[in-house]
């Protein structure tokens, strides 16, 4: 279901693991991740239903209406 806020000037919204989001055009999808307390290589990201390998993450930068899903490796058994 759509969000019906629009986003601030100079942002956009994407929605990660559910949750909306405003963050500045231009915005690098490792930048967001460092804004979550995340980085690459310690999660799995799935973006607009394709999932994404650590080298393809580092070259994203993120677009209005992105969907993002984000899940954090654990390492153990």
């Amino acid at each position: 279901m759509p969000d019906s806020q629009a986003a601030a000037p100079g942002h956009i919204r994407v929605r990660a693991n559910g949750d909306f989001f405003d963050v500045p055009v231009g915005t690098s999808l490792e930048a967001f991740l460092k804004m979550r307390g995340q980085a690459i290589g310690r999660v799995v990201v799935e973006r607009n239903g394709e999932a994404l390998s650590p080298m393809e993450q580092r070259g994203v930068v993120l677009e209005s209406n992105d969907v993002l899903e984000i899940v954090r490796l654990v390492a153990g058994g």
